[in-house]
Order: C-alpha cells, then sequence, then structure tokens
C-alpha cells in the first residue's frame, strides 16, 4: 500500500500535539506548530460560530484538577508502562453505563443499593466493570506503547495527555473569541478528546505500519475479499417494479386531491381488487392519477438518488420477480408494487474494490496486532492500588 508522506506528516503531527509533545518536522522542510485538527475547509457560515466572535469562560484546567497523586499512584503496568489511578478511574465512570446496560440485558437486574455487589450468576458488577475498564486501558496502553516504540509519540502519560486537552480547548476558547471558525464542539470533554486522539493515532499507526510489519500481499488482499465480499461487496439486484400510488392532499400536476382517510380507503380498495386476481395493470389504470402505469428501476447505481425514495427501495428489493407488495407509506403517498423484473448483479470485482479492501484489511491486520501484543504483554498489578478505586 503506497504512503503519502505529506498526509502521514500531517497525521503524526496532529497525535504529537494530541498527547502533549512538539510536531514532527515536515519533510525537507523546518519544524513547523501544528494544532490537533485535520485540515480545515474554507470558513463555512454554518460552523459553530463561524465569523461571529463569542466570549466563552475558559474550562476549567483538567490537569490542574486531578490530584497529583492521581497522576503518579499506579493500578497496573503494561510492559513497565504505568496506568495511573486517575486514567483508569476515568476509564470506570466512562463504563459504569455498560455495565448497568450488560446486567439488566443478561438477568433483569435493576439499579439499586445492592446492585453492584450482588452475584447474578456467578459474576458481581463491581468485578465486572473493573475487568472491563482495566482491559480498555490495557489495550490503549498497548497502542501508545506501540506509537512510542514508531516515533509518532514520545511521552505517552496521562498527564500529557490531561495538558493536551487544556491546551486544546483554550486554542478553541481563543477561536471563539477572534470569531474564527471551529468543528467539533466548543470545548472538549475528557472522553470525547480520547477518543479523538487515539482515532488519528491509530490511523497514523496504521499508515505507518502499512509499509512493513503490516504491508500485505496482492494473494493475502484477494483472499481478504473472498472473505468479505458476501458481506461487503454485493450489488444486490437490479428490481423493476411497477407502482400503484395515492397521494394524500394536493400535489402540482395532479387534478385530484384525497385526504388521508380517502388516500387510505382508495389503496386499500386497489390492493383487494388485486387480490381478487385482477391484473395489476388494470387496477393500475384505475387508481394512478391520468392512469398511467408507474415503472421504477432499482439498482446498486441509483441507490445515491433512489435516498429520496427509501422505502419503495426497501420493498422493491424484498419482492421476487411477480410477488405484489402490501400498501406502505412514503412521504404523503400511499402504494402497493408489483416485481416484474429481478436480476441478480452479483459482486464488485477485486479490482473496482481493491483501494476499500486495502483499507480494510489494514484495520484488521492492525487489530490482530493490538490483539496479540496485548496477549503478550506483561502485566504488573498493584492490588493495594486498586482496591483504593471506587468503582460503584
Amino acid at each position: 500500500m503506497a504512503v503519502r508522506t505529506g498526509a502521514v506528516v500531517a497525521i503524526l503531527a496532529l497525535v504529537a500535539v494530541g498527547m502533549g509533545v512538539g510536531a514532527p518536522a515536515a519533510a525537507g522542510g523546518a519544524q513547523r506548530e501544528q494544532h490537533p485538527e485535520p485540515p480545515l475547509p474554507p470558513a463555512n457560515p454554518l460552523a459553530d460560530n463561524a465569523l461571529r466572535p463569542r466570549i466563552i469562560p475558559p474550562t476549567p484546567s483538567a490537569y490542574e484538577a486531578m490530584p497529583k497523586e492521581s497522576l503518579t499512584a499506579w493500578v497496573a503496568k503494561v510492559n513497565g508502562d504505568a496506568i495511573v489511578r486517575g486514567f483508569f478511574t476515568r476509564r470506570v465512570a466512562a463504563n459504569r453505563a455498560a455495565a448497568y446496560r450488560h446486567f439488566a440485558d443478561k438477568t433483569g437486574a435493576t439499579p439499586g443499593a445492592e446492585f453492584w455487589t450482588t452475584d447474578y450468576g456467578g459474576e458481581t458488577p463491581v468485578k465486572w466493570l473493573t475487568q472491563r475498564a482495566l482491559d480498555e486501558c490495557m489495550r490503549i496502553q498497548v497502542e501508545l506503547g506501540l506509537a512510542k516504540r514508531h516515533g509518532i509519540v514520545p511521552d505517552t502519560s496521562y498527564a500529557a495527555f490531561l495538558k493536551a486537552l487544556d491546551r486544546e480547548n483554550e486554542r478553541r476558547r481563543a477561536a471563539l473569541a477572534r470569531g474564527e471558525p471551529i468543528y467539533g464542539p466548543q470545548q472538549y470533554r475528557e472522553d470525547d478528546f480520547l477518543v479523538y486522539v487515539m482515532n488519528n493515532l491509530r490511523l497514523a499507526l496504521q499508515r505507518q505500519l502499512a509499509g512493513n510489519e503490516l504491508k500485505a500481499s496482492e494473494a493475502a488482499l484477494r483472499e481478504y475479499y473472498q472473505s468479505v465480499k458476501e458481506q461487503h461487496f454485493d450489488r444486490g439486484y437490479r428490481v423493476k417494479v411497477w407502482a400503484i400510488e395515492v397521494i394524500a392532499g394536493a400535489r402540482e400536476g395532479y387534478a385530484k386531491s384525497y385526504t388521508p382517510e380517502e388516500a387510505r380507503a382508495r389503496i386499500e380498495e386497489a390492493k383487494r381488487k388485486l387480490e381478487a386476481g385482477e391484473r395489476f395493470e388494470a387496477v393500475a389504470a384505475t387508481y394512478n392519477e391520468n392512469g398511467e402505469l408507474h415503472e421504477r428501476v432499482f439498482d446498486f447505481e441509483s441507490r445515491s438518488a433512489d435516498k429520496m425514495q427509501a422505502a419503495m427501495r426497501d420493498e422493491a428489493m424484498r419482492l421476487e420477480e411477480g410477488q405484489t407488495s402490501g400498501i406502505f407509506q412514503e412521504m404523503n403517498a400511499l402504494y402497493v408494487l408489483k416485481c416484474i423484473e429481478k436480476e441478480p448483479l452479483g459482486y464488485r470485482t477485486f479490482a473496482e474494490a481493491q483501494d476499500l479492501v486495502t483499507r480494510m484489511h489494514l484495520r484488521q491486520s492492525y487489530e490482530r496486532l493490538v490483539d496479540r501484543l496485548v496477549k503478550s504483554a506483561t502485566i504488573k498489578m498493584n492490588r493495594a492500588e486498586l482496591d483504593r478505586v471506587e468503582v460503584r
């Protein structure tokens, strides 16, 4: 997979700043300051507060608000890199709602005074949440360690992350005060900023690793294509349908108008005639405006243009050749369809899908690499510190 140097430099700069370090030098040039955002399009009056100065109060410093002990006391170490109490506590809080959902779906449990310590089939919510937060922290720490080894970020500490969050929020506040457009939130919350930074870090890692340890041969890509083409590259069908249409309300170019109740009664009457064995063309001539037989074709190429008639497309694709649909509504019109032709279109070829296949394979290869690194990581737990964290 070809890697564009300019794009990689921009991404590495983004991730480096996001983790609280200076941006790498651009290829062939001096180091330049970079902000943790992708290149922006021209100013857009629809962008948040664009072209209109607005003063918002500074967001309290995430770094200053964090007790210093929480930046140093560690609950676990992954290959020697610490998961500090502050970060682990935050991931516990972020996953608390998932714990409620998990036990509600699994056992019907509801929140209450005894919820966290109740044994539900050999599993307690407090232990489940602790392990989920630990697993998430460990995976993130493995990815940060991988990025550090590849020179993407030199400082992967939680303190550096919080300082980067503070800088980014101050940058956004200052931009708003100058009437400059910003994209995304006025101020980042910590959880959202983590998602933003990690997504860009993963993209930078994938692009860098694509040139070496995750480089895929054409044979591997073709094999992967065969494994996913059913799900991702099926062109579907070319379907031709006839339609009976009754519109509720006035419509330009239509002589008659019906109330919603009249339209429903009219389409139901047409449907009964079809069920009684009358030919579709004859019923359509009676109930369609001007006696026209409405014909539509839906296929892979028309999918974008069909968005305004999504319900009709869905109904058409469900029909087999010769089959008639039930009554359905789209906007202010009621319809019955009959499928006249249905032809399978096969799959997008490997050549047509190669760029997407390459990206999909790279993402999969990256996730599998991280899975292996997590499994082989050296983990050291600090049980005393872990027990100090309030999980429930």
